[in-house]
């Protein structure tokens, strides 16, 4: 016999399409490969636990955790692409707090703190106007790009950040400044080849301008792209990155005007909404960042 708390239980609160319209995902990140009519529930006790969790949060799993609890139809959170992540996240957020958050600004002329509300189903509104492919010819080749996997972006990070830590460290240690040097001159080169996997693993294929359905021109071996990009003229590298800004920045969330609370400055500027997890989900405001204006 079921218990009367059934009836209790979290029920959806919202229904959202992914904006990548299931582009890049196989039949194992999807629930029958459904990518419209999304339910989304509530954040519970256990997922707002996990978002204050340090450990959790560095390496991806709290976020992981909180969108299988709470949009159970994506099986594997990890496969999610950056067009989505965001407008998940902020789904969750709309379907546990409600529609609006207090963003607390400072005024780039004055500094004069400022509290504003900010609805963010506008803000979802946002994702429905980009398409989700991008690509850049160079001579005779395309260049297919693709938006990187959650858990590529996870681990790239976790990588900078060791990197970045072992080079503050540096300092501290107790050898010679030859060896200091040598270690740094390492570290310097596992940046570079670190910011060559983040590019090229942005990069879905290549393909020649002609005969396009012919499968011998069109590249998508990630190794044979790798290799490619890291020994051909930097003129491929430098309009690879080029192609992957523009790609970030279509996706990004927009930034919105704020105008100054001080009746004196009346300053308007515009600020961008600040999606660092801990303080998005932990508290019930956030941050923003004020951009020059």
């Amino acid at each position: 016999m079921s218990s009367f708390l059934e009836k209790y239980k979290r029920q959806p609160k919202i229904y959202i399409d992914l904006p990548s319209q299931g582009t890049f995902y196989s039949p194992e990140v999807l629930e029958d490969r459904k990518f419209t009519s999304l339910p989304v529930f509530g954040m519970s006790a256990m997922d707002e636990i996990m978002f204050k969790t340090p450990d959790a949060l560095f390496s991806g799993e709290a976020t992981a955790q909180v969108i299988r609890s709470c949009i159970p139809s994506i099986l594997d959170p990890w496969s999610i692409v950056g067009y989505d992540l965001d407008y998940l996240l902020i789904s969750i957020r709309i379907a546990t707090y409600g529609d609006t958050i207090p963003v607390a600004t400072s005024c780039p002329k004055c500094d004069e703190q400022t509290q504003n509300e900010i609805n963010l189903s506008g803000l979802l509104a946002n994702f429905a106007n980009h398409g989700v492919k991008e690509s850049f010819e160079i001579n005779e080749l395309t260049f297919n790009l693709k938006p990187i996997t959650y858990k590529a972006s996870t681990d790239f990070s976790v990588q900078r950040y060791h990197i970045d830590r072992a080079i503050a460290q540096l300092e501290n240690r107790d050898v010679s400044y030859e060896e200091k040097q040598k270690e740094l001159n390492q570290l310097l080169f596992d940046i570079t080849k670190l910011n060559l996997q983040v590019a090229t693993a942005h990069v879905e294929s290549i393909q020649t301008t002609e005969d396009v359905e012919d499968e011998e021109n069109i590249e998508l071996d990630p190794d044979a792209i790798v290799d490619f990009i890291s020994n051909n003229d930097s003129e491929f590298y430098t309009k690879l990155q080029d192609g992957i800004t523009a790609l970030t920045q279509k996706w990004n969330l927009p930034a919105f005007d704020i105008t100054c609370a001080s009746e004196e400055c009346d300053h308007t500027y515009k600020t961008t909404l600040d999606l660092d997890y801990s303080s998005f989900f932990g508290l019930r405001s956030s941050h923003s960042r004020s951009l020059k204006s």
